[in-house]
């Protein structure tokens, strides 16, 4: 496919550039010299095919169509190449991500991005992308897949504790969409006392606070993450990397340069610790119940 997708910029290209003439005439400015009723930019230069001198006397009309041709045959091949590229990268298939962990939960069916058990820390909650890890990884910290589209993606998160949340992402709601800019883009953001974006409890204990409030920002050397009431580790869902509380820390809550994860369900200020289980999947495809 790609070698056919090849030829098809091939021949655009072709048909865009055309060859330097070596004959009389092959000028822009020779060729308007031909033609006394127009008055045109002579120190533009452009190679015309080679025929003969009486057929080359073609008036402003006719070169300024044979320029915007080309022009237009260039912007052709500019958007095959962006989509050949486009399509290059989804037959790409990373070797690992079909080998990453699934689950049946809820009428869906869910595959894992990100997971961590204990172990080291890297420099950021949400480092690489996905795809990147290998399933027997004791820790991924990938993003989303970049084929997701925001109003239809949906993450599932379970614990260590036995806790699962699910959540679908909002473009219209800035908590939600604060959170897909960091797990789908990559994007450093925060909201903070904005609209509730609470999950659906599939198992375990529910949140004890409205969660209307992320951030996703660089600690103690950690870019690390944050979803709860107030931006200040307390009664959180999702809490990984290191402690946060408003623009820094507070040791109130969380020991510095301590680096894990908390459990779904924060009954009142547990910090991210590193004895803790996480792992969070998107959704693959809805699951069809018997008889539909």
């Amino acid at each position: 496919m790609r070698f056919l997708f090849g030829l098809l910029i091939a021949s655009f290209a072709a048909a865009a550039s055309v060859e330097p003439s070596h004959g009389h005439g092959d000028t822009f400015h020779e060729a308007v010299s031909q033609d006394d009723q127009c008055i045109c930019r002579t120190d533009l230069t452009v190679n015309l095919p080679e025929r003969s001198l009486q057929a080359q006397q073609c008036t402003c009309q006719e070169i300024h169509r044979i320029l915007e041709e080309g022009v237009q045959l260039k912007l052709r091949v500019a958007e095959l190449e962006a989509k050949v590229a486009e399509l290059e990268e989804e037959l790409t298939e990373r070797p690992n991500e079909n080998e990453y962990a699934t689950l049946e939960s809820d009428g869906a069916r869910w595959r894992a991005f990100w997971w961590y058990k204990p172990n080291a820390w890297p420099t950021d909650v949400l480092q690489v992308e996905y795809g990147s890890c290998s399933r027997d990884d004791r820790l991924c910290f990938g993003r989303l897949p970049r084929k997701l589209q925001e109003d239809e993606a949906e993450i599932l998160a379970t614990d260590s504790s036995g806790n699962a949340y699910r959540w679908a992402f909002n473009s219209i709601n800035p908590t939600a969409h604060a959170a897909w800019l960091a797990f789908h883009d990559h994007v450093e953001s925060k909201v903070t006392n904005g609209q509730t974006w609470d999950p659906r409890v599939i198992s375990g204990t529910p949140p004890k606070a409205a969660q209307d409030s992320f951030v996703y920002r660089k600690q103690n050397g950690v870019v690390s993450l944050l979803l709860d009431d107030d931006n200040c580790d307390c009664l959180s869902t999702i809490s990984m990397g290191h402690g946060l509380c408003n623009t820094a820390f507070s040791t109130d809550y969380a020991q510095a340069n301590v680096y894990g994860v908390d459990q779904l369900y924060d009954s009142h200020c547990q910090p991210p610790l590193p004895g803790n289980q996480l792992t969070l999947y998107f959704k693959e495809s809805d699951i069809e119940s018997p008889g539909e």
